[in-house]
């Protein structure tokens, strides 16, 4: 004998939706943020590494 019991379906609740969406806003932002810099920037200009990191220093003049 087998019981068949109707479940209500699950919803994600209003909270989790509202993360979801400041995460995905946050995101957009951001990368938005970086694309202007990326564009805005002037041609040829080099780009410097503020890392004080040996690795990172630029090659001595010569």
């Amino acid at each position: 004998m087998t019981f068949n019991r109707t479940r209500r379906p699950l919803r994600a609740s209003s909270l989790e939706n509202e993360v979801i969406l400041a995460v995905v806003a946050l995101y957009l932002l951001i990368s938005g943020a970086l694309l202007a810099i990326h564009h805005l920037q002037p041609e040829g200009t080099a780009t410097q590494s503020s890392s004080t990191s040996p690795s990172h220093a630029s090659p001595p003049a010569r």
